[in-house]
């Protein structure tokens, strides 16, 4: 699975817990054929492994894997949470994005022209319009009149919306 994911994308991110493959990340080294086999599947693939310190007992048996060393940062080993026997791990993954210059437009209630909306408002007759509707019909037709008025007496302002050069997430398993 690890070699097909790779295959198809430039960066990988894969975490999660690999059972009885028991491998000492910091020397990479394992004792066992199939913990053999897993190691270097994740070396032939060029996977960086960010766990380092036990996660269940003496084991590290769950895995934070990236194409990128500097993909992933501040890796941390908690307490388990709940009844759960292994470790929580804490990292953060950092994510390059591309600038986005799409102009979005948002109403400016702030320069809303709120006397006109009343006075729009006043003039409609209530009781005539409301009249043998039901309380979902009522709300429905109010409803629209407000979203009405705000569309004609609320302009718009434009809103550049970037995203910044690096994201940062936090991840937790």
């Amino acid at each position: 699975m690890i070699e097909h994911v790779t295959e198809r994308v430039e960066n990988v991110l894969r975490h999660g817990q690999v059972g009885s493959i028991l491998v000492q990340w910091t020397s990479l080294q394992s004792t066992g054929r199939e913990d053999q086999e897993f190691l270097n599947l994740v070396q032939d693939s060029f996977l960086s492994q960010h766990v380092l310190e036990a996660t269940r007992g003496e084991n590290v048996l769950d895995i934070v894997l990236s194409s990128q060393k500097e993909f992933v940062d501040n890796v941390n080993i908690c307490e388990p949470l709940g009844c759960s026997d292994h470790n929580q791990i804490h990292f953060i993954i950092k994510v390059k994005g591309e600038r986005n210059r799409k102009i979005r437009y948002r109403k400016n209630f702030h320069k809303g022209r709120y006397k006109d909306m009343r006075e729009y408002l006043a003039k409609i007759d209530w009781n005539k319009t409301m009249k043998n509707k039901t309380a979902t019909e009522c709300w429905n037709i109010l409803k629209s009149e407000i979203e009405c008025i705000v569309d004609k007496f609320v302009p718009l302002k434009k809103q550049g919306k970037r995203l910044e050069e690096e994201t940062l997430i936090e991840g937790s398993h």
